[in-house]
C-alpha cells in the first residue's frame, strides 16, 4: 500500500540541500531510519532511496499518518481560514517532517505535524515554548490528548465537516443580523455587534468606548431580540408577530 497523497509522494523522492546550522558537528548516518528516529534528509544529506521512502511509508502508515494529516490540515485551517492556504501550509509542514525528521517516542506524528504546521506559519526555523503552546491548545481542543487514541479518520473527517458547517451558519446568520441593524439604522445594536465580536460584552465599556449613554444600550437589547426573533421567523419559514 503506498503512502497515501501523491503530493507526499513526491517529498520523499525530492532531493534537499542541506542546512549546514542543523548538521552541528554530529556524524552523519548512513540510513534514513535508525531505530525509532527517522533522521530526514537534511542529516543525510541527500534524498530518499525507494527503499527508504517505502520504510518511511510503513512507519507513517503505523502511526496513523491519514488521521494525524486531517488534524493539522484542521490547524493549518484554524490558521489560514482559507482551504487552499491551509493545504499549502499543510504541504510546507509535510516537507519539513520529510527534511527535519521525526522520532515517534520524543513527539506524536499528530503533534509533530501540528508542530510544523505552526512553524511554517510563523517562518520559524526551531521549535519554540510558543510552538509548542499552539500545538497542545489546538490538540486539547480536539480532544486528543498525551497517551489517548487518535480518533479514526472518520471521526475526524465529521467533526471538521461539522465545524465547517457551523462556521458557515454563524457567518451567515451575522452577516443577516448586521443587515437588519443596517436597514433599520439602528447605530447602537451596530455597534453592540462590533464591540461583542471584539469579545467586550459589558455594556458599561460599550458606553464608555462609544461615547454614548449606557442606558442606549439596555434599551438596544429589546430591539435586539426583535431582530432576532424575525430572522428567526423567516428561515423557518413562518410569519413572526410584533407584540402588541
Amino acid at each position: 500500500m503506498a503512502l497515501p497523497g501523491a503530493r507526499f509522494r513526491f517529498l520523499l523522492s525530492s532531493p534537499t540541500t542541506p542546512n549546514p546550522g542543523e548538521l552541528l558537528d554530529a556524524p552523519k548516518p548512513t540510513t534514513a531510519i535508525v531505530g525509532s528516529l527517522y533522521v530526514g534528509t537534511n542529516r543525510l544529506g541527500r534524498a530518499l532511496t525507494n527503499a527508504e521512502s517505502k520504510a518511511l511509508a510503513i512507519l507513517l502508515r503505523a502511526h496513523d499518518f491519514i488521521g494525524a494529516s486531517i488534524i493539522s490540515l484542521r490547524f493549518a485551517f484554524r490558521l489560514r481560514r482559507n482551504q487552499a492556504a491551509a493545504q499549502d501550509l499543510q504541504g510546507r509542514a509535510n516537507l519539513r517532517l520529510v527534511r527535519q525528521g521525526w522520532d515517534w517516542k520524543v513527539v506524536t506524528l499528530v503533534k509533530a505535524l501540528c508542530r510544523f504546521v505552526w512553524s511554517e506559519h510563523t517562518n520559524e526555523k526551531s521549535e519554540t515554548a510558543r510552538t509548542r503552546k499552539a500545538e497542545e491548545v489546538f490538540l486539547t481542543e480536539q480532544g486528543i490528548h498525551s497517551g489517548t487514541a487518535t480518533p479514526s479518520a472518520e471521526v475526524l473527517a465529521l467533526r471538521i465537516e461539522t465545524e465547517r458547517r457551523e462556521d458557515e451558519r454563524d457567518t451567515a446568520q451575522l452577516q443577516s443580523l448586521r443587515a437588519a441593524f443596517t436597514e433599520a439604522k439602528d447605530e447602537v445594536n451596530l455597534l453592540w455587534l462590533k464591540y461583542s465580536l471584539e469579545k467586550i460584552s459589558d455594556a458599561t465599556e460599550m458606553a464608555r468606548l462609544s461615547g454614548r449613554d449606557v442606558d442606549e444600550f439596555y434599551v438596544a437589547a429589546k430591539r435586539r431580540k426583535r431582530h432576532v426573533l424575525r430572522l428567526a421567523a423567516a428561515a423557518s419559514g413562518v410569519k413572526y408577530e410584533e407584540d402588541t
